[in-house]
């Protein structure tokens, strides 16, 4: 996985190059002008930058990524004064962003849902993780956190033919499958709470053992099913799981609490800003979205 990376602080630069310069192949930029040299010379995975640079900042580079039509994933980064900012920026194609100061292994779990997905999906039904329902289609998955990009790569292939998808469009649905689906995984199957996920991360254990083995203690016995319904007019989701729920009231908002970093609520907000209507029933086990094409 090829990763840019852009932060005009030299010794944040590279904390990031050492800390993940073994697992991924890492480009580092101090600007937003060497940044854009760069992306638009070479082909990456992922962006991660900063919103605050010199010469070309954070919002201005993605706008002229976007111009060139390179819809490469976005993740930005911004101190608590620029909340809103980071916010706006969704609205050109940001898929996430994090708050300075923030944990590299918290940024290492989020970047695993960028990773090059193994895409022979036809496989997932020959191992019996994933099972298809005949009628509108719908496809029961086995609680495998670690098949996370598989599981959205087999739910993008139902819309991606559709004529009226853009990538922003595509991008976002994938957002949205990733988010909705790992929620559904940590806190419906495995049933960790979201003060339990924190605890973890902070740990810097390994959290996606954390989460598999907790699924495998009931034998992936809770089985996750998603539906889709593509229209003209856009697409509608529907992912239930069965586990205990939860009161949508209590999940921390990450715009009221900024110093969270986006630990707990992550998700819930992450889909909001790349859906148009969203609904959970009042048990919190199911959550059912619609995206409308852009056009």
């Amino acid at each position: 996985m090829k990763i840019l990376f852009v932060d005009d602080e030299e010794n944040i630069r590279d904390l990031f190059s050492e800390y993940f310069k073994r697992d991924y192949e890492v480009w580092l930029a101090s600007n937003g002008e060497e940044a854009l040299n760069i992306a638009l010379g070479s082909h990456f995975d992922l962006i991660i930058s900063d919103i605050s640079l010199p010469k070309l900042n954070g919002i201005q580079f993605i706008e002229k990524l976007r111009v060139k039509e390179i819809y490469t994933p976005f993740v930005v980064i911004t101190g608590d004064s620029d909340i809103q900012i980071a916010i706006d920026v969704f609205r050109l194609g940001a898929v996430d962003f994090f708050l300075k100061p923030f944990k590299m292994e918290s940024l290492r779990l989020r970047i695993k849902k960028f990773e090059n997905a193994d895409l022979d999906t036809v496989a997932l039904y020959k191992s019996g993780d994933a099972m298809f329902n005949e009628g509108e289609y719908k496809i029961s998955l086995l609680p495998k956190i670690r098949n996370i990009n598989k599981y959205v790569a087999l739910l993008v292939q139902q819309v991606v033919a559709n004529p009226n998808i853009q990538e922003d469009d595509l991008l976002s649905l994938k957002v949205v499958f990733y988010e909705l689906l790992s929620n559904a995984i940590e806190h419906g199957a495995a049933g960790i709470t979201y003060k339990e996920k924190q605890t973890f991360l902070e740990s810097g254990k390994d959290y996606f053992q954390f989460v598999e083995e907790r699924c495998a203690s009931c034998n992936y016995g809770k089985l996750i099913t998603v539906s889709t319904k593509v229209t003209e007019k856009g697409v509608t989701v529907t992912i239930e799981d069965q586990g205990e729920g939860f009161v949508l009231a209590e999940v921390p908002d990450p715009i009221q609490n900024p110093g969270a970093n986006l630990l707990s609520g992550r998700g819930i907000f992450l889909t909001k800003m790349n859906i148009d209507e969203i609904y959970y029933n009042e048990k919190g086990n199911i959550v059912r979205v619609f995206k409308e094409w852009t056009y």
